[in-house]
């Protein structure tokens, strides 16, 4: 059987950001990551993740670099790589954390 989800249907923005966490199991975990406009996620570390913008603007920061997150841009963070966002505008997320 397939999980199917439809990422649109899924997308929420809370006041305090919390991940909705579309799929788990014990290899993989698939948060969706929708901040306001101004929120963010302080750094830190975490496994090997990737990160993929759908919507809105912002930063990803890992150490000392600072990505700028607009639509179709992929960050592959590595295994241990401290790492967080910043909102520029309503930011949509698709995560994948891989155990």
């Amino acid at each position: 059987m397939k999980d199917v989800v439809n990422i649109k249907e899924e997308v929420r923005f809370n006041p305090d950001f919390m991940p909705i966490i579309l799929y788990m199991s014990k290899k993989a975990k698939v948060p969706l990551i929708c901040l306001e406009n101004g929120q963010e996620i302080p750094p830190h570390p975490s496994g090997m993740g990737l990160f993929y913008c759908i919507e809105g603007e912002g930063t990803f920061i890992t150490g000392d670099e600072e990505i700028e997150l607009k639509p179709g841009i992929m960050i592959i963070a590595e295994d241990g790589i401290e790492r967080g966002m910043k909102s520029k505008s309503k930011l949509v997320v698709l995560a994948v954390h891989v155990v």
